[in-house]
């Protein structure tokens, strides 16, 4: 026998050993020398002994012989490596005992020890919970060498991806309690190694400099405590590799060779060197281009999808682009497994690469199933209702990607990616659509300072997929010292699994502009339907209970009366949109447009002093630019006509300034202004020696063009930069688009006014300003932080940049 006994043996009378495998003492199986010729006796029971934690049910699935089943002698040694095979074990035996009628069969075990704790030592430079987020053991686990020394290695990774390359890690398991361990990882960090140079040798044609901006390992500079520079990853910089050989094969280098980098490291072990060497090659062009095989069902021309011609440089990334577009051609027309193989014929002495795309295109393929994979709160419907592929139609590339990116623009998941496998059959294809689920419920308290409005506080609560049915509810509140507003909304875009979108909104607002405070509550309701992917068209009702009052004196000119009232709007809104973007809370690409026309009248309820129509154009457009910069451009327009006797009251008229529209300027402050006498002497004109006050009264047109430059600055952290520039202006009733007609604003003026400003001067009639500023997705929500510099400055606008803080995103 081998291995030590786990129960005094006067337990065991009449039990025969007949296998055993001991870990500890280093043995393997044994088996028993005790042979049976009779025929195989009937196993009537299996029991275990030394069972702690691990489940008998657990072992039993792993055995050969089962109960009620001839035992099988040929089997022992199976059962005991499948045992021991399981992780669990440190040492396994079996005993046979004879029972009436059959065996007995008794496994002795005794378990590994478990984890009581996992301990991290010297490890100052990199954060326990950075480490534990790496490593996968827990506590109360049985212990597994062989896990353990995974985990090492990924502690070590870790290190390695900070940094800190030279670092060491070790691992100690200590005893802690009866058959409990403590695993202990210890760290020998040493100081963080930094690239300082890189250098090529042999790079004739190519600049290093260019050769450079494309590695993601980057040389050491001042900002490289905030960003990535200088950190040496060996992963990282073989894909850096490839990178510079991609780069040549691109510029017609078919031959490049780049050999393995020699890397440095300094004397005090602080810095590393690189150096790379780079056998360039003669450099090649495009020769003939040409085709063989099948070709489109539709017939159409296959040269239009390819871009190399014949003379230029050769380019793989661009080939490797046409043999997408080529392929993408066939799988729309249903050839999923299309193989299209571009064939090259290299001339040494012209220096050129002849191509041939030849084209196997195979059978037409149907989709057999379409899975959704990861949607552990959001509900398949959610997502297959923006899905236009569906099983039993014919396979198509650009299908499944604008089914993607319809699932993007959704907004709550952090990646979508969309696979397909082979079917049943070579006709048949399954695409599983893998999502990851992102937090969609915010729960805020902010406040902050502008010079605008002073000190903010705002809170909200907010669901964008409600219950993961893709609803949106939120609750909201904010207050400073220019507004007040308290707010409810649930939208629904796909109402009762239909294709309606319905919209509730209720609000109760507070607004002070220059001269008067606005307050109105009320409430609307939206319905919405699709004409097309793109284009939707809403009709809205809105009741709206309206009181404005001065905040400044008593006006008692007739022309002002509308200042002063109470009223009630109760208008309809047409509205048609068209909506490309990528996605709808921070889009990159694509554009929206929105056209609708209100109208509320006595007949529908509103009150005469708030009978309108308006109607608003608002246009926005995004366009990836270079490098990671994004541009971004608002632009809209706005009319609004009134038939009430005094005029439509100012706070229901048009105005601009702040953050939220014409940045530079103070809030509500761009319009038509008139000024207004303090005190009523009996007339309606203003004299000389009379106290006046400025009144925005507001106009029945605006204007507002935004342009915004978008950039990263710490990805890491979600800072980006902005640079903005705005355009923008109100007119009144007597005066055109872009046009400061003469008749209104100088019978405003008083005699001897010296006029300091002159709207008529405005360049193209706006008003124009510029700015800078960094907008944080923080725990809390988006922030902007934004400096407004307005170009057409008037004696009453700020000397400096107008600082303004905001909540939420621009456009």
């Amino acid at each position: 026998m081998s291995g030590p006994s786990l129960y005094p043996r006067a337990r065991f009378s009449g039990i025969i050993l007949i296998g055993v495998l001991t870990c500890t003492s280093g043995a393997g199986f044994i088996p028993a020398a005790t042979v049976y010729a009779q025929d195989a006796p009937i196993i009537r029971s299996i029991e275990f002994e030394g069972l702690r934690r691990v489940e008998a049910a657990a072992v039993r699935l792993v055995l050969a012989n089962r109960a009620g089943k001839p035992f099988r002698p040929e089997a022992v040694a199976d059962d005991i490596r499948a045992i021991h095979g399981m992780g669990y074990f440190a040492d396994v035996k079996l005993y046979r005992e004879d029972v009436a009628d059959g065996v007995k069969l008794i496994f002795v075990l005794r378990e590994k020890p478990a984890v009581r704790r996992v301990v991290y030592e010297n490890n100052d430079d990199v954060s326990t919970d950075d480490i534990k987020e790496v490593v996968d053991i827990r506590p109360f686990t049985i212990l597994s060498e062989a896990k353990v020394k995974r985990n090492l290695q990924k502690i070590q990774d870790l290190y390695n991806e900070k940094g800190f390359y030279l670092a060491e890690v070790e691992y100690e398991i200590r005893p802690a309690g009866e058959n409990q361990v403590e695993v202990v990882f210890k760290m020998l960090e040493n100081a963080k190694v930094e690239v300082r140079t890189i250098r090529f040798v042999g790079n004739r044609n190519i600049e290093s400099s260019l050769l450079k901006s494309g590695l993601a390992t980057q040389e050491g500079n001042l900002l490289s405590f905030l960003t990535d520079a200088g950190t040496y990853r060996k992963d990282a910089f073989q894909v850096d590799i490839l990178r510079i050989s991609s780069r040549y094969f691109d510029t017609g280098f078919i031959n490049v060779k780049v050999d393995t980098p020699d890397v440095e490291i300094s004397p005090d072990r602080k810095y590393i060197y690189i150096t790379i060497r780079i056998e360039e090659g003669q450099q090649y062009t495009v020769g003939s281009i040409g085709f063989s095989g099948d070709t489109p069902d539709s017939g159409v021309d296959l040269s239009r999808f390819v871009s190399v011609d014949e003379g230029e440089l050769f380019n793989r990334s661009k080939l490797g682009e046409d043999l997408l577009r080529l392929k993408t051609r066939f799988e729309d027309e249903g050839y999923a497994y299309a193989n299209i193989t571009p064939v090259t014929q290299i001339d040494s002495e012209k220096r050129t690469v002849a191509l041939t795309f030849e084209v196997d295109k195979g059978e037409k393929v149907f989709y057999e199933r379409i899975n959704i994979v990861g949607n552990t709160k959001t509900r398949d419907k959610v997502i297959r209702r923006e899905l236009r592929i569906y099983e039993g139609e014919l396979s198509s590339a650009s299908a499944r990607e604008y089914s993607k990116r319809r699932v993007e623009a959704l907004g709550y998941f952090e990646t979508v990616e969309v696979k397909t496998r082979r079917g049943s059959g070579d006709d048949s294809q399954i695409v599983d659509i893998e999502i990851k689920e992102k937090a969609t419920g915010t729960f805020q308290i902010g406040a902050g300072f502008s010079s605008a409005e002073n000190f903010i506080a705002t809170a909200q609560i907010s669901q964008q997929n409600f219950l993961g049915r893709g609803q949106t509810i939120s609750l909201s509140a904010q207050i400073s010292s220019l507004r007040q507003l308290f707010q409810l909304q649930f939208s629904d875009p796909y109402f009762l699994d239909t294709l309606w979108t319905l919209s509730l909104n209720g609000f109760n607002t507070q607004t002070q502009f220059r001269s008067f405070l606005r307050t109105s509550t009320g409430g609307s309701v939206t319905f919405g339907h699709p004409i097309t992917d793109f284009v939707r068209l809403f009709l809205t009702y809105s009741l709206e209970f309206v009181r404005s009052e001065p905040t400044a004196g008593t006006f008692n000119q007739p022309t002002l009366a509308s200042l002063n009232n109470t009223g009630r709007i109760s208008s309809l809104r047409a509205t048609a949109s068209y909506d490309s973007r990528n996605n709808r809370l921070f889009p990159t690409s694509g554009m929206f447009h929105q056209l609708s026309a209100e109208v509320s009248a006595p007949l529908i309820g509103a009150t005469q002093n708030r009978a309108f129509q308006r109607y608003r154009w608002n246009s926005r457009f995004y366009q990836p630019l270079f490098w990671r910069f994004i541009g971004r451009m608002s632009l809209r327009a706005g009319y609004l006509n009134s038939d009430a006797e005094q005029g439509l009251s100012p706070a229901e008229k048009f105005v601009l300034g702040g953050i939220q529209s014409l940045r530079g300027y103070l809030p509500f402050t761009i319009g038509p202004e008139l000024k207004a006498p303090l005190n009523d002497r009996g007339t309606n004109s203003l004299q000389p020696d009379q106290e006046t006050i400025v009144f925005v009264e507001g106009g029945n047109k605006e204007f507002l063009a935004n342009f915004e430059i978008e950039f990263v600055i710490f990805e890491q952290v979600g800072i980006k930069g902005v640079v903005f520039l705005d355009a923008g202006n109100v007119y009144a009733e007597e005066e055109n688009f872009f046009y400061i007609g003469d008749s209104f604003r100088e019978q405003q003026r008083l005699p001897n006014d010296p006029a300091l400003f002159d709207p008529r001067d405005l360049p193209l009639g706006l008003f124009w300003s510029v700015g800078f500023g960094f907008r944080w997705f923080s725990p809390i929500g988006p922030l902007r932080f934004e400096w407004g510099i307005p170009l057409t400055r008037r004696p009453t606008d700020p000397d400096g940049p107008l600082f303004e803080f905001s909540i939420g995103n621009s456009f």
